[in-house]
């Protein structure tokens, strides 16, 4: 099973469609195309597609980056992911004590 969403989609002179994903061998894949104005200035050709891949063995290094950009300083982090985790129905636990 593949996870695929998108980032960014934009409409204009110049239109940006951005997704990332999971491949079938676990990679983290983004994936970028820009169509139009720039691309046609820029390359001489109206399409312009780009990626960034993240071996699947490096993924979890990345992702425990992009947590600690996303959140560092922030004493709400665990009701936050656990709100996002809850809204896309990803499984997970919450334990506490007093």
């Amino acid at each position: 099973m593949t996870e695929k969403c998108s980032l960014v989609k934009i409409k204009g002179s110049t239109s940006i469609n951005i997704d990332v994903e999971i491949t079938q061998e676990g990679d983290l894949l983004f994936s970028g195309q820009d169509l139009g104005d720039a691309p046609q200035q820029i390359y001489g050709d109206s399409d312009y597609e780009y990626w960034l891949r993240i071996a699947a063995e490096d993924k979890d290094r990345a992702l425990v980056a992009l947590i600690e950009k996303l959140y560092a300083g922030n004493p709400s982090v665990i009701s936050e992911v656990r709100e996002l985790l809850d809204s896309k129905a990803i499984p997970n636990k919450f334990n506490s004590y007093a």
